[in-house]
């Protein structure tokens, strides 16, 4: 299917010109998408390094809850803001270590962390014969939406990290 381009209606003259033309969108002028390059080197070192503050801090969090100390007030905000910055330092370490798409990296490396860790902790509830996730009383759609809410969390973390990453990264060049 084409497009009909005439010059004498644009100009203003009679709409049935023997001259009309008919023109197709070619295909080399179809966009196409860049690939991005993902270097797996890098998104293992962000997750890594991501993992290594989320694992003392699940731990942590599990021992102040069977002592009721996150029942009481803001205290709960503390991990939460230490396991975001955790996203964001698996983002600037993927980033750091990427050669280019340092946000790609990024989210992808804050989201590798989350999933990480996520495998880890159902990996040892299901060793305990505990619920995997979610606490008692939670339904299904709260837990399916608590995971994609902090995975959507770990890549904006993740990407923040990529922005700070790869401009250390240019600046470095």
């Amino acid at each position: 299917m084409g497009v009909v381009v005439s010059t004498e209606s644009l100009s203003g003259g009679s709409g049935a010109s023997p001259n009309r033309r008919r023109t197709r969108p070619s295909r080399s002028n179809k966009s196409r998408a860049a690939a991005v390059e993902i270097d797996r080197k890098a998104l293992t070192r962000g997750a890594l390094f991501g993992l290594a503050v989320i694992a003392p801090v699940s731990i942590g969090v599990e021992v102040l809850d069977a002592v009721d100390v996150l029942s009481k007030g803001a205290v709960v905000f503390i991990p939460f803001v230490a396991i975001l910055a955790a996203f964001v330092l698996a983002g600037h370490q993927a980033a750091r270590t990427a050669r280019g798409s340092p946000y790609t990296h990024g989210a992808l490396a804050g989201l590798a962390s989350f999933m990480a860790w996520l495998t880890l902790r159902m990996g040892t509830h299901l060793v305990l014969g505990e619920r995997l996730l979610g606490k008692e009383g939670d339904t299904p759609l709260t837990v399916v939406l608590t995971v994609m809410t902090v995975a959507l969390l770990s890549m904006s973390g993740g990407i923040l990290g990529g922005l700070v990453g790869g401009r250390d990264g240019r600046d470095r060049a």
